[in-house]
């Protein structure tokens, strides 16, 4: 199938457009209520923008809709860097921090000039960003986000190439994605009926869902209905409720049924069964069971026993499951390098060569490693270049297969912290800020490479709209984050979402960086060496008819019961 450009001026003009006008709407949101634009966003902005061109005499190609849909998540959904200036400057405020010291030190007086202007300057009261004081983070997170996207970037073209037209996974949600792309733009009859008739019941469902918070009384719990109050009396420590986001369902039909069987079995065992255990039995984790009571929530239950159970396990599984993956798949790891870089001309004219993507992940590793180097060189500097050439190849590769696989890749909350709690620093800038470290951004890139396939689009123009779609998140992320801010303080009432989970992150940095979240090692290691395990094994189970699949398990050992 001869594959067309997708990147023209009107596709890049529907992803400024996007950036323009969703961007803000996504960092208010966020400020507001803690919460960020969802996946149905993203979809209703397509739509949008599909109909706009449609009415204007001038309707979007498929190739032209792809790139849009595909990038403007980058461009408008995420939050900028720049947002963490404005929150470090609250963490060297607030009361919260003092509490919190290292060698009697309290926190705030050990944070950096270039991550904020010191205590005291007059740059905190003036709220803006534009100030002289700011141009050294300014410049600082500017540099940091580039040189991690260049990372993401050079092995998101590896690991795709690797997964779609090597491996040849089916990636499960890409026909999801290519399915609205194409019903938006051919318009077919049967296709619209049916589009329409789960779109009518998902904008009603929505507008009860999420329209309580315009009148500042939920209609519907969100995001799902809590029954730990009922379950507490026989199940102490269980998280249970049930998801009242329509996402869970929908994508779980989307998928076999040994692949959800498996995932839902991984999230039963962790967190209903062996946080039942762990609670009732004091001898396992007394730290938790210290701080666990009758009345807690299922955020603050997850909270609560991730940082005190399930920090060192979790990550020991993505580790060992990634260690598992690359050792499976060396054979067409080692052909791509060995074939692809003896190749003068590149086979594949539609995709960027595997030269470039190896470059670029080298160029923007070392560099975030150079770099932290300099502003962190307490670190031993092996940790941090291992950690972006080493931990991040295999992170990725992982959620690159999990997605083609089960279609999910859970977010890893903390990896750089675990990794630091490991080594002998003293401080509070390196628990903070991080050298480029994969969080699964290639899992993403990858299923949309397979969609562009699908839509009949080149890859190229999906990864230079992606490098695009990141510069326009900079640019307007720096002004609407600072416009923000100069409008009123943040946290105040008038950002109230602020006011809760700001002080949450402060905490938690200032849990990490006293190190009163223990990580254990032998946990660690020993959980690692159980994925690895549950990995090999599968691939036995599953010749022999039982339908054990290691991937999903442990996909859903990240998934709450409430999903």
């Amino acid at each position: 199938m001869s594959l067309k450009s997708g990147l023209t001026w009107r596709s890049l003009f529907g992803l400024i457009i996007a950036a323009l006008l969703f961007l803000p709407v996504n960092i208010y949101l966020n400020l507001s209520t803690g919460m960020m634009m969802s996946t149905a966003a993203v979809y209703i902005i397509a739509i949008l923008l599909s109909e706009i061109a449609r009415y204007s005499g001038n309707p979007l190609s498929a190739n032209e809709l792809f790139i849009i849909y595909a990038t403007m998540g980058i461009a408008a959904t995420t939050l900028p860097p720049y947002y963490w200036l404005v929150y470090r400057s609250f963490f060297v405020n607030t009361p919260v921090t003092y509490a919190y010291k290292i060698d009697d030190t309290p926190l705030p007086y050990l944070v950096e000039d270039w991550l904020c202007p010191p205590l005291g300057s007059p740059a905190h009261t003036y709220r803006t960003l534009f100030q002289v004081e700011w141009l050294k983070p300014l410049a600082i997170f500017t540099t940091l986000s580039l040189l991690s996207f260049t990372a993401d970037l050079g092995l998101s073209m590896f690991l795709s190439h690797l997964t779609v037209r090597v491996v040849g996974l089916r990636f499960p949600f890409a026909t999801l994605d290519w399915s609205l792309i194409e019903t938006i733009t051919k318009r077919e009859s049967d296709k619209i009926k049916i589009f329409m008739t789960g779109f009518y019941p998902g904008l009603i469902y929505g507008a009860i869902l999420y329209g309580g918070f315009g009148m500042g009384v939920p209609l519907i719990p969100l995001p799902w209905a809590d029954f730990t109050w009922l379950t507490e009396k026989y199940l102490p420590g269980a998280i249970v409720g049930i998801s009242t986001e329509p996402s869970p369902f929908i994508f779980g039909l989307m998928l076999p049924l040994s692949i959800t069987g498996n995932i839902l079995a991984g999230s039963l065992i962790i967190w209903i069964i062996l946080n039942y255990i762990f609670t009732t039995n004091t001898s396992f984790f007394p730290q938790w069971v210290k701080e666990y009571y009758r009345g807690m929530t299922i955020s603050s239950i997850y909270q609560r026993s991730f940082q005190r159970i399930w920090i060192s396990p979790q990550f020991g599984f993505v580790i060992g499951l990634a260690i598992a993956l690359i050792i499976s798949l060396r054979k067409h790891i080692s052909g791509i390098v060995r074939l692809r870089l003896k190749d003068v001309k590149n086979e594949f004219n539609d995709f960027p060569s595997i030269k470039l993507s190896l470059v670029l992940y080298v160029i923007g590793s070392v560099g975030s490693v150079l770099l932290f180097i300099v502003l962190v060189p307490e670190i031993p500097f092996y940790v941090p270049l291992l950690t972006s050439l080493a931990v991040s190849f295999m992170i990725g590769a992982l959620a690159a297969y999990a997605i083609g696989e089960v279609g999910t890749f859970p977010s890893l909350p903390w990896p750089w912290q675990a990794i630091i709690y490991f080594t002998p620093y003293k401080g509070y800038p390196g628990w903070v800020v991080s050298p480029y470290i994969c969080l699964g951004t290639p899992g993403s890139a990858s299923q949309m490479v397979k969609v562009s396939y699908l839509s009949g689009t080149k890859p190229k123009d999906y990864f230079k709209a992606w490098t695009i779609a990141l510069i326009l998140n900079l640019i307007f992320g720096l002004i609407v984050i600072d416009t923000y801010w100069r409008l009123a303080p943040i946290p105040s009432s008038v950002y109230p979402g602020s006011m809760i989970y700001w002080p949450i992150y402060a905490t938690n940095d200032a849990l990490f960086a006293t190190r009163q979240i223990k990580l254990d090692p032998t946990l660690l290691s020993l959980s690692s060496l159980i994925s690895c395990l549950l990995y090999f094994a599968s691939n036995v189970l599953q010749k022999i008819g039982i339908p054990f699949h290691a991937i999903a398990f442990i996909m859903g050992c990240y998934t709450l019961p409430t999903s």
